[in-house]
C-alpha cells in the first residue's frame, strides 16, 4: 500500500510542473482537508447540476494550487445470484397447494420467486424456512402473488435475510382453483450501497388518449439514481410506466432516451392483505434534470398521483491528500478536455483502503471566470448578398459576440419558406453562417375563438371561428377543453377557399374524435400536420340528438426552430426572409456542427417585423376577387365584341 501511495504522490506532484489557467471554470467549492491520506469527497446535487454530463470538467486543486488526481466513484446496487431451487415438490391438499424445496446454499437468501405457466391468477402464500437445528420458522404470511394478462405480475416474495436449509410454501386456493407451479428460484443477498431520498416536484401533467404524462423535476442533473418512487392514492390499480429523458445528440439536437420501465400496482389478497409496487428501478446516472413518466392507462381512468421521490446513490471523488488545508473543487467548463489521470490501476487498492469522508462547502461563482472563445478557428463573416428579392427584416436585439441562438417566432415562420431556405443573417452587409438545431422548440399560442350562431339549415351543427395573430403559420395541432362532463363528438377544422372563377368552397385541414367521460378529462387534440393555417378558420362538430357543448382554452401548437451562429463583431445584426425563390444556403459551418451545438449560446431576441419593399403579389397569386382580374376580363369581353361586330354582315339598305 505504501508503494501505491508513493506512486500516487509522485504523480500528483508531477501535475504541478504544468502551469494551468483556471479562468475558464465558472464554479468552485471549498474543501477543508484536516488530515492527509485517502479522502472520499461526496458531491452535493447543486455541484453536480452545474457540471458537465460526463463530469469531465471537475478539477481538484491543492492548497498550493496543484491539480490533484482523483477517481470518480459511482456506486451501484449489485444484485444477488439467482439460482433454481432443488428438490421441488408440489402436493395438493384440499384448498391448499403445498410446495417444498431444498436450498443447498450457504449464502443468505433474501427473496424467493415461484415459477408458473398460468397466464392470470391472484393468490396468497405463506412461507416457512427450515433452520440448521431442524425447526420450521415463519418467514412470510399471506403474501400476495399474482399475474395479470396485461403483463403485471408479482411472483417474488421478500424474506428475512438468513440461511435456510429448506423452504415450505402454502398457496391458498380458497377463492380460485389451483394453478400449476413448476419451480422456484432463490435470490441470494445483494450488495446495497447507502442511498439518500429527495422529494421530486411534478412540474407538468398532461392527459392524452389512453395515457398520462408527468414531468418530474429531480432537482439536479447528473444524479446517480437508484429508483423513482411515486405516491399513488388509488386503492387498486395496475399500470405500465416508462421513464425517459431528453438528451443532447451528437449533432446538437435533443433526442428522447428511455431509461427504465416498470409495472406499478396495488392489489388486495386474502384477509385484505395488500401488495403494491410504486417504485421503478433506474440504477444509472441521469444527465438530465427532468424525467418524463408515461403511464399506459388503456381504458382505465388516470391514476391519482400526489407526489414522487428520487432515491440516489452518492457520487464521490476519491483522492490522496498529500497535505492538509484548503482545497478547491472546480467545475463548469463545457469545453474542458476530460482529465486522464491513469489511476484505474489503483482503483482496487483505493476501494480497500480506509478514507476520510468529506463534503464540499457551498458552491461559489469564481470571480476570475472568463468565457473562453468558442470555435476560435471559425470566421463569422460569409459571402455578400443582394437583398433585392427579400421582403421582410427583423433586427436582432442585444447581440453579443460569441455563439448566439435565435428562436424563430410565428411571424418568421409565417413569412418564410416552409423549409426555411430563405433565412439569412446579415451583418455589415455580409451573410453570417448559421445552423438550425435538429430539434425545434414546441410553442403554443392562443387564438381568439368565438361561437358562431347556428345555421337554421343545419341546427345540429355547432361552429366556432378562430382568429390567429398572423396568417400562414405552419401548425401541428389544435387543442381545446370543454366544461361538459360526458360526450363523444367528431370535430373538423376547415378553411374557406376560392377557385379561379371566384366560387367559394371549404377545405378540411384536420379532424379528430373526442370522447370525455367520468375519469377521462382529456382535451381535444386535432392534428394539423404542419400545414399553413390562414388568419381565420372554423371548427365544427355535429352533436346530433345530444345537447351542444362549449369549448374553452384553445391552443395552437407550432414548431419553433432555433438558429445558432457565431459572431465576432458587435455591429447590428439582421434576420431577413420572405423570398419564395431563394435556395437554401450551404455553409461550411456544418463541418463543426457538433462543436457549435455543444457551445454555451447566448439567446438573442427579434424586434418587430419591417418591410424591405412593396410586397406585391405575383400575377399567379391574384384571386378571383381581385379588381385587376375583373378589369382584364372586361377588356377581353370588349375586344371580342368588337371582333364579332366586324365579322357580321352590314345591315341591308332599302
Amino acid at each position: 500500500m505504501k508503494t501505491i501511495f508513493t506512486l500516487w504522490l509522485a504523480f500528483t506532484v508531477s501535475l504541478a510542473a504544468v502551469e494551468q489557467d483556471w479562468t475558464a471554470w465558472q464554479w468552485q467549492a471549498p474543501v477543508g482537508v484536516r488530515e492527509t491520506g485517502m479522502t472520499r469527497l461526496e458531491l452535493p446535487p447543486a455541484l453536480l447540476d452545474v457540471s458537465r454530463a460526463d463530469l469531465g470538467d471537475l478539477r481538484l486543486l491543492s492548497p498550493t494550487g496543484i491539480e490533484s488526481g482523483y477517481l470518480v466513484d459511482l456506486p451501484r446496487q449489485r444484485e444477488g445470484n439467482l439460482r433454481n431451487a432443488r428438490g421441488f415438490k408440489v402436493i395438493l391438499a384440499g384448498t391448499t397447494t403445498a410446495i417444498e424445496v431444498t436450498t443447498e446454499t450457504t449464502a443468505g437468501i433474501e427473496a424467493v420467486e415461484l415459477v408458473s405457466p398460468a397466464r392470470e391468477f391472484l393468490k396468497s402464500v405463506s412461507i416457512e424456512g427450515l433452520t440448521a437445528n431442524g425447526e420450521w420458522q415463519p418467514l412470510a404470511t399471506h403474501e400476495v402473488i399474482f399475474r395479470q394478462a396485461t403483463g403485471a405480475e408479482r411472483l417474488r416474495v421478500p424474506l428475512p435475510a438468513g440461511m435456510w436449509l429448506s423452504l415450505r410454501f402454502s398457496v391458498n386456493d380458497d377463492r380460485s382453483p389451483p394453478v400449476p407451479f413448476t419451480g422456484a428460484r432463490l435470490i441470494t443477498a445483494s450488495e446495497k450501497p447507502v442511498t439518500v431520498e429527495n422529494a421530486v416536484v411534478i412540474t407538468a401533467r398532461e392527459e392524452l388518449p389512453n395515457e398520462t404524462r408527468l414531468t418530474l423535476d429531480l432537482g439536479a442533473r447528473n444524479l446517480n439514481v437508484a429508483e423513482i418512487r411515486l405516491e399513488i392514492s388509488d386503492p387498486v390499480f395496475s399500470r405500465t410506466c416508462n421513464l425517459s429523458i431528453s438528451t443532447l445528440s451528437a449533432e446538437g439536437g435533443n433526442r428522447t432516451e428511455s431509461v427504465s420501465q416498470g409495472v406499478l400496482y396495488r392489489v388486495v389478497g386474502e384477509r385484505d392483505v395488500a401488495a403494491e409496487q410504486a417504485v421503478i428501478p433506474v440504477q444509472r446516472r441521469l444527465s438530465a434534470r427532468y424525467l418524463v413518466a408515461i403511464f399506459r392507462n388503456g381504458d382505465s381512468p388516470p391514476l391519482t398521483i400526489t407526489g414522487a421521490a428520487v432515491r440516489c446513490y452518492p457520487t464521490a471523488l476519491t483522492f490522496h491528500a498529500a497535505q492538509a488545508g484548503a482545497y478547491r473543487l472546480l467545475t463548469g467548463n463545457r469545453g474542458a478536455p476530460s482529465p486522464d489521470y491513469d489511476l484505474n490501476s489503483l482503483r482496487g487498492a483505493m476501494a480497500a483502503a480506509s478514507a476520510h469522508h468529506l463534503t464540499p462547502g457551498a458552491l461559489q461563482a469564481k470571480a476570475d471566470f472568463k468565457i473562453p472563445p468558442a470555435l476560435p478557428e471559425v470566421e463569422s463573416a460569409g459571402a455578400s448578398i443582394d437583398l433585392a428579392n427579400w421582403t421582410r427584416r427583423r433586427t436582432v436585439d442585444a447581440v453579443p459576440s460569441g455563439v448566439i441562438q435565435i428562436e424563430l417566432d410565428e411571424w418568421v415562420l409565417a413569412g418564410s419558406q416552409l423549409g426555411l431556405g430563405d433565412l439569412r443573417l446579415i451583418q455589415n452587409d455580409r451573410q453570417i453562417p448559421y445552423l438550425i438545431k435538429p430539434t425545434p422548440v414546441m410553442r403554443d399560442l392562443t387564438p381568439i375563438m368565438i361561437a358562431l350562431p347556428p345555421d337554421p339549415q343545419q341546427p345540429t351543427i355547432s361552429r366556432w371561428e378562430l382568429t390567429l395573430p398572423v396568417a400562414g403559420l405552419p401548425a401541428f395541432e389544435l387543442t381545446a377543453n370543454s366544461p361538459a362532463l360526458l360526450f363523444e363528438r367528431r370535430f373538423e377544422a376547415s378553411v374557406g377557399r376560392k377557385d379561379e372563377l371566384g366560387n367559394a368552397w371549404t377545405e378540411a385541414i384536420g379532424e379528430a374524435s373526442w370522447t370525455k367521460s367520468q375519469g377521462h378529462d382529456i382535451p381535444l387534440t386535432l392534428h394539423l400536420r404542419g400545414q399553413r393555417v390562414p388568419l381565420k378558420f372554423q371548427l365544427q362538430t355535429d352533436h346530433g340528438d345530444n345537447p351542444a357543448i362549449s369549448l374553452v382554452n384553445p391552443r395552437l401548437r407550432y414548431s419553433a426552430p432555433v438558429m445558432v451562429a457565431k459572431l465576432t463583431a458587435d455591429a447590428p445584426l439582421f434576420l431577413v426572409y420572405g423570398n419564395p425563390k431563394a435556395s437554401a444556403p450551404q455553409y461550411d459551418l456544418r463541418l463543426v456542427q457538433k462543436e457549435l451545438m455543444a457551445a454555451e449560446p447566448k439567446s438573442a431576441t427579434l424586434r418587430a417585423e419591417e418591410s424591405l419593399g412593396p410586397n406585391k403579389p405575383s400575377p399567379a397569386m391574384l384571386d378571383a376577387g381581385s379588381p385587376w382580374l375583373w378589369l382584364a376580363l372586361g377588356g377581353v369581353v370588349v375586344a371580342l365584341l368588337v371582333v364579332v361586330a366586324k365579322l357580321l354582315p352590314p345591315p341591308a339598305t332599302d
